[in-house]
């Protein structure tokens, strides 16, 4: 059977209600008179008829559900001991808790990159089979992702243990449940509403980002001993978007059901008892319950209970007592005393949170907020106590019978004026859903677009960055040909095939990121053609061709690199003109000439590399130099004067080289001192003192460079101790060791022992990082080549310096530490040459000359041009 939407629905149901009423013969009877009506209406009721009539025969509702669900719950399955277990890299240590979808185990960090507990999550029924919890488990990392928030436990990592059992890393939280704290602190009112509103602050975040908890109860909000809050478990939350449901489909609507019927029975909105449609509103009557509990000191509603049955009906039907009459009377003496300071006002927003209808209540959590911040104030409330007619309408629901007699003739005449009115005001509710579930898709796209793609890329997230761009366009769907699209829409299509053609390219598809770009561009011209000179236009054609550029140089076509690049120069300086003062288009334009200079020095332009370079630097350090504290302006700077040191030493220009250098030193120092544990300053600073050890050899201060070399290789070390995964730190700490070692087979008064013990140290190295550089293979060769005897060093020598089968002379070389390590080479092999009487091939001896030529033409410093003059007489 085929969904069932809610406008379908809504002529079904009463149909259906009637033909359920009806015994046979009569229900066919009357089947038949809607079939002479609507025929494909009847088929419909038919097929509903026909499987209610299954569901009797296979005892379908013979058991309460509620027996059901406690009959499974007085036997749940017992979990492995897991203690001592290794889970990546933490240690389980003890069980903290155990919820109806997961168990919760205190773990510590085994590998030494910090030190601290965490909590890990694992679902229970992962562990014996449940593919509904699986899925909903998944839901609820995706939906701690979305959410960076300092009273909400933080999602730390998440992974699969042994293949099958996934498990979420949280941030552990050591604290007492809210009511409880309260209580053993002897807070009183203000304290405790003081305390409610970082929750609140937590909820509304959650509410921001399209994320509902409803499962919000004391248990789920702990306290530290320093008075912080911290939201947890979000294992029902759900996710409010039209979107991710389009995304997910039927599987995404079945885990929302589940989810929906795993409430904590003492703190669920009456929506969610009688099984209707949660909203924000929802989880504000919970923090009702929440704060009456904290201020009155009871259940607003469970008080005299006696059965989950009675408890259920009561949430939906029984008004709760006033919160002051109630703390009036509360064990808790320092709620006792201040049981005045709830009349009034607090009464009255209580009242408001836990009306029994949603649209009754707050909106959302933020609005429950701003009023208790006027209470605190003490300004007036938006809230408003009930008027005689919401009290005479509660009359009227008690007293039903009574009341509809009475009402009925006025009902009559009414009638028709009502029916046009219903109509009207259906209309206009059809109206404001539509738009509000517009609006609520506006929003989740600009979040997957904007802040959350931002957050993912840094962590190397591409599968996550896929489906944001596919959930992106998903939502935007194709539009009419014969209808106007709007810029906005056209640039969101724009965003979001940017996304996918960077996943592409991060993954070497080419192909599928040419294809997305060009898709890209036919969107953007579209938008250009409706408003050239809109900012939004201009921002998204930098991107386009940044990316268009960055397509053209990974696949080694650096003159069309070139081209896009210098496209993205002239929108970016276009964007510039037209916000002038606005630091956003200041910072693409130095993005786009340091590209250019990046482009530049690859092809050996150093001169053009340099001016590019000093533009750049210009504007970047103009805007670090009015925010120093911005870290994006930081990571500007430094980029920019990691490149212009490389350009000012390929160049010879050691001394510029060095004032730069010690810029970027500086930059490093401050960026340590502000955040002493990140080791990212400590690398970067490692590379600037790399560069500062060259600049000092070429000036001849060999005890400086030293001392700068050794330091590099001590950040380094740290660094990889501090994050061991981390390849890019090895391979750069196993370049600056090579680096190291082919300085000392260079300098002539370096003992042979100090030379072995590096090239020792280097090879220990080697097998830690997955793919060594050209640099470190050219170096141990090197070292090799000395240790043995002329004919086969030689060989060993045009071994490391054969050139790839594809290789041209068009070909790009390599930046300048590795031209470096290749010449020394090139200059041992010339020795053994002219030392030994070797003879090198003319083919050989013409591949070098190809290859160094536009190298030593482009000025490179030493030791190019004494390589250059020795191939002289290479024949």
């Amino acid at each position: 059977m085929t969904a069932i939407d809610k406008q379908q629905w809504a002529v079904l149901s009463p149909l259906l209600d009637e033909l359920l009423d009806l015994a046979e013969p009569a229900r066919s009877r009357r089947l038949a008179e809607l079939r002479t009506q609507d025929a494909a209406l009847a088929d419909r009721l038919a097929a509903m008829l026909a499987q209610d009539a299954s569901l009797d025969l296979q005892g379908f509702l013979d058991m309460p559900a509620a027996r059901a669900v406690i009959d499974t719950l007085a036997s749940p399955d017992e979990p492995p001991d897991l203690a001592g277990q290794h889970i990546g890299p933490y240690v389980l240590q003890r069980e903290l808790g155990r919820g109806g979808m997961g168990t919760v185990w205190l773990a510590h960090r085994a590998d030494g990159r910090f030190e601290g507990d965490v909590a890990i999550k694992f679902l229970q029924s992962g562990l014996f089979g449940s593919s509904g919890g699986a899925a909903r488990f998944a839901r609820e990392g995706q939906i701690l992702g979305r959410l960076s928030h300092p009273h909400i436990a933080r999602l730390l990592d998440a992974g699969v243990h042994e293949g099958s059992q996934p498990y979420l890393v949280l941030e552990y939280v050591e604290g007492l449940p809210i009511d409880r704290h309260c209580q053993q602190q002897g807070l009183d009112v203000a304290a405790r509403i003081r305390l409610f509103l970082d929750v609140l602050a937590a909820v509304a975040h959650a509410h921001s980002r399209l994320i509902l908890h409803r499962d919000l109860k004391p248990s789920n909000i702990l306290v530290s001993a320093d008075g912080q809050v911290k939201l947890l478990d979000f294992g029902i939350a759900k996710l409010l978007d039209d979107a991710a449901q389009a995304q997910d489909g039927a599987a995404a609507t079945e885990i929302t059901q589940r989810a929906g019927s795993a409430y904590t029975p003492q703190f669920a909105a009456p929506e969610q008892v009688q099984q209707t449609d949660v909203t924000t509103a929802t989880d504000v009557y919970a923090l009702g319950v929440l704060l009456y509990l904290l201020l009155g000191g009871r259940h607003p509603t469970a008080e005299g209970t006696q059965s989950q049955l009675d408890h259920l009906k009561a949430v939906v039907e029984l008004q709760p007592r006033r919160l002051s009459s109630v703390a009036a009377e509360s064990g808790d003496l320092a709620l006792a005393r201040q049981a005045r300071l709830l009349k009034g006002d607090l009464d009255t927003i209580l009242a408001k949170a836990l009306k029994k209808k949603p649209a009754e209540r707050y909106a959302n959590a933020q609005a429950l907020a701003d009023d208790l911040g006027r209470w605190l104030a003490h300004e007036p409330i938006a809230a408003r106590p009930d008027s005689r007619v919401y009290v005479l309408g509660r009359f009227v629901r008690r007293h039903r019978l009574a009341v509809g007699f009475g009402a009925l003739a006025v009902l009559a005449l009414a009638g028709l004026t009502g029916v046009s009115v219903w109509q009207a005001q259906r209309a206009k509710v059809a109206e404001q859903q539509a738009q509000a579930r517009r609006g609520q898709a506006e929003a989740l796209l600009s979040y997957l677009l904007g802040e959350m793609a931002n957050e993912l890329r840094p962590v190397g997230r591409l599968s996550l960055l896929e489906s944001i761009g596919q959930q992106a366009l998903q939502v935007l769907g194709d539009p009419d040909p014969r209808q106007a699209v709007s810029i906005d829409d056209l640039l969101k299509r724009v965003k979001a095939l940017l996304i996918l053609a960077e996943v592409q390219l991060q993954k070497e598809r080419f192909g599928l990121a040419s294809e997305a770009l060009t898709s890209a561009e036919r969107w953007l011209q579209q938008a250009q053609r409706q408003s050239p000179a809109d900012e939004a236009v201009l921002r998204q054609g930098t991107q386009l061709a940044f990316w268009m550029g960055e397509l053209a140089l990974q696949r080694g076509r650096s003159a069309d690199a070139a081209q896009h690049w210098s496209r993205y120069r002239e929108i970016a300086q276009q964007w510039v003109d037209r916000m002038p003062g606005a630091e956003e288009p200041v910072l693409e334009l130095s993005h786009a000439r340091l590209n250019l200079g990046v482009l530049a020095l690859l092809s050996l332009s150093l001169d053009e590399a340099r001016r590019q370079f000093d533009a750049a630097l210009e504007a970047s350090r103009s805007l670090h130099a009015r925010h120093p504290d911005t870290e994006e302006y930081q990571k500007k700077l430094n980029d920019d004067l990691v490149w212009a040191v490389e350009t000012a030493v390929a160049g010879g220009r050691a001394a510029d080289a060095l004032a730069l250098g010690d810029e970027l030193l500086a930059l490093q120092a401050r960026r340590s001192a502000a955040h002493p544990r990140d080791l990212l300053p400590k690398v970067d600073q490692a590379l600037a003192l790399g560069w500062r050890a060259y600049a000092l050899n070429a000036l001849a201060r060999p005890g400086e460079a030293v001392a700068a070399d050794r330091e590099a290789r001590a950040l380094l070390r740290e660094a990889v101790a501090g994050d061991g995964s981390n390849q890019r730190w090895r391979r750069l700490l196993l370049d600056r060791e090579a680096l190291g070692l082919l300085s000392a087979l260079q300098a002539p008064a370096t003992p042979l022992p100090e030379q072995r013990a590096r090239a020792q140290a280097l090879q220990g190295l080697l097998a830690s990082v997955k793919a060594p550089s050209a640099v470190v293979r050219y170096v141990l060769a090197l070292w090799e080549a000395r240790q043995m005897a002329p004919e086969r060093a030689m060989a060993r020598l045009d071994e490391a310096l054969l050139l790839p089968a594809n290789w041209n002379p068009a070909s790009q070389r390599p930046r300048f530490s590795e031209l470096r390590a290749r010449a020394a080479l090139e200059l041992e092999r010339r020795q053994l040459v002219h030392q030994h009487g070797l003879r090198m091939p003319a083919e050989t001896c013409r591949t070098a000359r190809a290859f160094w030529e536009p190298v030593a033409r482009a000025g490179l410093a030493s030791p190019v041009p004494e390589l250059w003059r020795q191939l002289g007489d290479c024949q």
